[in-house]
């Protein structure tokens, strides 16, 4: 019983505040840039299109493999509501908590492409 209002109140919470499409992705191309959940998975952090500096995909086992090995540091935040799937690795450019993104969304190549071409296309402006 506890479990369901949990979970009832944790996606009022989601829905109230604009989170359901971040949770369900990790990661959301905005107009302006990058939408991604915070620390555990409480509120949402933005990141401006100028402010990535690569993107890459990994296949899953690579990425399993890096991440405990902390080939990304301490100051990588991982997103992966989708187990067994390609991982995107975003690095952010300057000072931030969080200098790697690390997620699983559900179309890993279209949305690097999208980045990819959101990026440029800021570039251009």
């Amino acid at each position: 019983m506890v479990a369901v209002i949990v979970l009832t109140l944790f996606r009022s919470f989601a829905h109230l505040f604009g989170l359901k499409q971040v949770i369900r992705e990790g990661v959301v191309l905005s107009d302006n840039g990058l939408e991604y959940l915070g620390f555990l998975w409480i509120g949402k952090l933005k990141a401006s299109y100028a402010d990535v500096e690569s993107v890459e995909v990994l296949p899953f086992s690579k990425g399993l493999a890096s991440i405990p090995a902390f080939r990304y540091g301490l100051s990588s935040h991982w997103i992966g509501p989708r187990l067994f799937k390609e991982i995107v690795v975003i690095k952010l450019k300057g000072s931030r908590v969080y200098k790697y993104l690390l997620f699983t969304p559900m179309d890993p190549a279209m949305f690097v492409e999208q980045l990819r071409s959101r990026i440029a296309t800021n570039v251009v402006r």
